[in-house]
């Protein structure tokens, strides 16, 4: 099937490091910067209307034998599994943040309004995102709870910013891995670095998805074609 294709900067590394899949409002693309190939390695030619149709039957026959040769080659389905279960030990470390909240406001002696609006974000954590994650089985799973996931960590992190002082204080216990929040992003950048470090098993997957895309497009110009004959 073809692809249809904030914090205070002191707080910023940290966004990233918690949210890192980030998922684009709209509801349309969620893209992301582990599941989703940034540069198209196989596409269908850009000239389709001036080729014959002898070399649209060639084109697409290349096409068709490279996807063969990676199908054969490759257990696709072996390979995201693996790497479904990767990220799902990232998210485990990003999930800690349940554990952190509570520990940050009783380090830091956050009290009133502020102190009720982190609990309602530990509770919707612990609560809510966690019996989305139930629902994940695939990869593609995944984008919609990252998206989900995100989208809450990114409410807090502005909640976080409407207090300076908290804010100051965080910027710099964030850079100190003795710190409850410094030890909380050391744990997550390594987790993602092992996430990183097996993205590509992804890469038959990206090319089967971008092959079938290409002889699709490839197909409906040599039927349009046909149909223009008759």
């Amino acid at each position: 099937m073809r692809n249809v294709s904030l914090c205070g900067k002191s707080l910023g590394f940290l966004v990233l490091a918690a949210v890192s899949l980030p998922g684009l409002a709209g509801g349309e693309t969620v893209k992301s910067p582990i599941l989703d190939r940034t540069e198209v390695v196989y596409s269908a030619p850009e000239n389709l209307d001036q080729l014959t149709l002898e070399e649209l039957q060639a084109e697409k026959a290349v096409r068709t034998q490279d996807l063969v040769a990676i199908q054969q080659a490759s257990d696709t389905d072996v390979a995201r599994q693996k790497l479904l279960e990767i990220i799902f030990e990232h998210d485990d470390k990003r999930l800690q943040i349940v554990k952190v909240i509570p520990e940050l406001i009783d380090e830091y002696q956050i009290e009133g309004e502020f102190r009720n609006a982190l609990l309602g974000y530990r509770d919707t954590f612990d609560v809510d995102i966690r019996d989305a994650r139930k629902h994940v089985h695939t990869l593609d799973d995944y984008k919609s709870y990252d998206f989900r996931f995100s989208a809450v960590y990114m409410s807090m992190m502005f909640k976080f910013s409407e207090n300076p002082e908290f804010q100051k204080r965080m910027a710099v216990d964030m850079r100190n891995p003795d710190t409850l929040v410094g030890r909380y992003q050391k744990e997550l950048s390594e987790s993602y670095a092992k996430v990183e470090r097996n993205k590509y098993l992804l890469q038959d997957s990206h090319s089967i998805n971008e092959l079938e895309n290409a002889i699709e497009i490839i197909e409906e110009e040599i039927s349009r074609r046909n149909h223009a004959e008759l």
